[in-house]
Parts: C-alpha cells; structure tokens; sequence
C-alpha cells in the first residue's frame, strides 16, 4: 500500500517528467533533415541529415529584465505540426516565384512565450514567439551550435577595436573549431564543414526591431555561440566625415520590446553541393511578406559607378571632377550602353556638415536629372546615414519632387537594434516617395528584399571596392571564388 505522502511524491514527479522531459521531432518535407527539440530542465535541440547528427543537443533561451528565462524549467502547453506548400512572388529575383515548402511545429509554454521550429528540405529555422502586451527588455539570448567533431569554419571576423562596430567587410578565415580567436567574433553568415559534401550555413532572417547576430567560440571546442550588441544609450555625431553616430554608451540589455512579437529565425542551413550556398534563397523564404503594396515603380537595373576610379576619365574637353559635365558624360555612357542609373557618390553634398540639402555649388542637381530623363537614365544619391537620418522625411520628399530615383545610404556600420529599426523606417519612408535603396555598410541580407522590394542592392562584402587598397597579401582571386 503507498502511503499518501510517497503517491503525491510520485504524482509529482510523473508530472515533473511530462513537462520537463519530453522529445519531440520534426521532419523536412523529404525526410532527409529532423530536429528533436527535449524539454527539460532547458530546452535543447538537434538537428541530423540523413541520420547523421550535424548539430549535437544545443541549448538556447532567451532572458527577459524581469529575470525570467524563456527556455528554462519551461512547461509545455501543447505541440502543433503543419505542413505547408505554396509559392512566394520574387518579382525582382532569378525566378518569378519561390516554392515554399516545409513542416513546422510550435510548442507553446506555460507563460507568454512559444518556440517555432521550420524544417525546409535545405535548412532548419527556429524563433522566439512573445505575447506579452507589455512592454519589457531582452536581457539576453542564448543560441548555440554544438558539432559532434572539430570541424573546420569559415568566419569573418569583425576588424577594429569596437566589436559592435563594423562594415561588415572583411576576408574568410578558415581553422577547426577548436583553434577560432576565443577573443574575435565574427558577423554572419559563418560556414561550417561537416565533412561529407555536407556544408553547414548559419544565419538569420526576418531580423527586424532586434539585434544582429555575431558568432564566437563556445565554450566547448567544437561550438559556436551567438551574442549581440547591447542597446546604444547614448551617442554622437562622428565617424567617416561626420557622417555615423558613433556610441558612446550601452544599456545592460539588448533589445526593448513593446507588445506581442516574433523575434528572428536562427538559420541552420544545410547542403551537400556547394553551389547550392551560392543561389539559396532560404532567408527570403523566412523573411516577413512584401509590406509594399504598388511595386509597379520599381526599377532593377546596373548603375554607372564613378567612385570606384575618382571620376578618372580622360580625352574629353572640360575638367573631369564632381561637376555636371562629368555627370553629363556619364550620363551619355548610361544611356548608349543600356544603363539603367547612374549614381551621384560621395561628394555631391558638402563634406562633413552630414546635411543633404546642401549641394556643393559645382552640381546642378536640377539640370542633371532632366538631362538624365531626356535619356531614359535615372540617378541615385550617395548618403551618409547620419546625414540621410536626421531629416529623412524632408530628404525624401525634396528629391523625389525632383525626379531622383533612390539612394545609396552608406556609413550604418552597426547592426544593434537602434541601427536595425533605422533600417525599417528608411524602407517604409523610401517606399512611400517611391525611392529605390541600396544599403552599403550593411548587415547581412536577411529577407529585408521580400518585405521591401525597393531594396535592390545590399553592400556588405569585402569586394570589388577592396581592390582599390587591398594588401598585396589578399588574394582576391580565391577569395572571390
């Protein structure tokens, strides 16, 4: 016979096991990738590809200012799967359309949060789910990437002293797990060689009102972990020729949420052909969908770059230089050999004052654009951030009543979640005067084109622009391959 107090014991531990100690699996649409996500005392998951594991039982959990931890002595509400088929347009992309196939399942917790899991049959995605109405700090996020060997990765480590400042520009470098810098971190996305043909992606998607992810070496030798940059407190006005915010101080948290929300995807994507890497569309299928309604004004198209050899042209007869007759020139080049714009870079405004409404008293701006339109030929302004921030609307408004066709917004060189929304609002300012945007000095791309499809360019890659000054020591070539 049990007595009362050994069967409530009992009871309570049953209990205990169904909401802490449970697995629960899901398969790509093929079957070849599937995750278990355990429910213990943390949450964990893993990841195998045709049952070889790639990513051992990894935690992650995300910390709320209040001290409660989504992730730990987690209680589970329910389990739901679904699998959806279907097709994303990619109006401005290699192909019309995007299938859209995976399997998901979303665990919901005791409490206000729940975790998405997306198999695709080329890559696994999680996220945080919150819905909580009030308004709260994320102290912190724990994402890791656990192997089961000391595989080699190829990281991008952030260069200069500030690592939550960067251009997100820099060269590979490849080393086991074992040996990466414990004191750099890298931005994303990072590779990992699993052996096997099979390569390992990590990234991230739909980063939007949050931090971008850097990776560092875990605390075991063959991990990764994720950290983030803390919200800026405070900042000023410096940087190349004035034209960043440079911070100065940062609170002891990462992201401030206001309302129910779904944070980023973490983004295992995997591959056992290389040349499948090169033409993923994975983050545009994970990304938020188009919140531009009329895309009809939107114009792809290759731009006339005359930064990149100093307005160098030689055998004309007027002073080649940031003046209309260059500008006129180029514009001529653009239009004989199908060139859809041509861009204004630095120098157009007056340097250093971050303002640009005022135009260096060599360019006619007015001119320029009608000559432009005469030839079919659109133009774009160079902006730095900080200049291009400060009197967004008023920018906006002016010169797309001037015929001006979108802008190269350069200098963000962060990626915190001040940095983050700064990029939503230009899109949303941008798309209502019908600028295209190309985005240099940028994070990672995330699936930021699908929602906005005005962006057509992002520029953060140590490339061409590199050979202008690259060490002797760089070889481009490979790099580039």
């Amino acid at each position: 016979m049990i007595k009362k107090g050994v069967f409530l014991l009992l009871l309570f531990g049953i209990l205990s096991l169904t909401a802490w100690g449970r697995d629960f699996s899901i398969s790509s649409p093929d079957g070849r990738l599937r995750v278990v996500i355990r429910v213990a005392e943390t949450v964990t998951y893993s990841l195998m590809h045709d049952g070889v594991e790639l990513v051992c039982e990894s935690p992650l959990s995300m910390t709320l200012n209040t001290g409660e931890i989504w992730g730990h002595k987690a209680q589970v509400r329910d389990f739901r799967t679904e699998e959806h088929r279907g097709t994303i347009a990619s109006p401005f992309s290699k192909s019309a359309m995007v299938t859209d196939h995976y399997r998901e399942g979303v665990l919901r917790f005791r409490g206000d949060w729940a975790l998405r899991f997306r198999l695709y049959n080329d890559g696994m995605a999680y996220r945080f789910v919150s819905h909580k109405k009030e308004l709260y700090e994320v102290a912190s996020e724990e994402v890791c990437f656990r192997f089961p060997a000391d595989y080699d990765a190829y990281l991008p480590y952030v260069r200069g002293d500030d690592p939550w400042q960067s251009s997100f520009e820099n060269i590979y470098s490849r080393a086991p797990l074992s040996e990466t810098d414990s004191l750099r971190q890298a931005f994303l996305p990072v590779l990992v060689d699993a052996g096997g043909d099979r390569k390992i992606c990590v990234t991230e998607a739909d980063l939007e009102s949050y931090p971008g992810m850097y990776l560092r070496k875990g605390a075991s030798g063959s991990s990764l972990q994720g950290v983030f940059a803390p919200y800026p407190t405070r900042t000023e006005q410096g940087g190349y020729n004035m034209l960043q915010q440079r911070v100065k101080e940062r609170a002891p948290y990462i992201a401030r949420v206001q309302g129910p929300r779904a944070f980023p995807w973490r983004v295992v994507q995997v591959t056992t052909a290389d040349k499948d890497l090169a033409v993923s569309d994975l983050s545009y299928r994970l990304a938020a969908p188009s919140r531009v309604q009329d895309i009809d004004w939107i114009r792809p198209g290759k731009v006339a770059w005359e930064w990149w050899h100093n307005w160098n042209i030689t055998g004309v007869d007027f002073c080649a230089g940031i003046n209309n007759d260059t500008y006129q020139y180029y514009i001529d080049f653009a239009a004989e050999h199908g060139i859809e714009y041509v861009i204004l870079d630095e120098g157009w405004s007056v340097n250093k004052v971050a303002d640009l409404m005022q135009v260096v008293p060599e360019i006619d701006l007015k001119k320029l654009v009608a000559y432009a339109d005469a030839k079919r030929v659109g133009i774009i302004l160079w902006a730095g951030y900080w200049a291009f921030d400060r009197d967004m609307e008023a920018v906006c408004r002016h010169y797309a009543a001037m015929g001006i066709k979108g802008f190269k917004v350069d200098f963000m060189d962060r990626d915190d979640q001040q940095m983050v929304d700064f990029i939503y609002r230009a899109a949303e300012t941008a798309a209502r005067y019908h600028l295209v945007l190309d985005l240099h000095g940028m994070y990672k791309p995330a699936g930021l084109q699908r929602t906005f499809p005005h962006i057509l360019n992002f520029e953060g890659v140590y490339g061409l622009e590199q050979v202008k000054w690259a060490d002797e020591s760089v070889d481009m070539v490979t790099y580039d391959v």
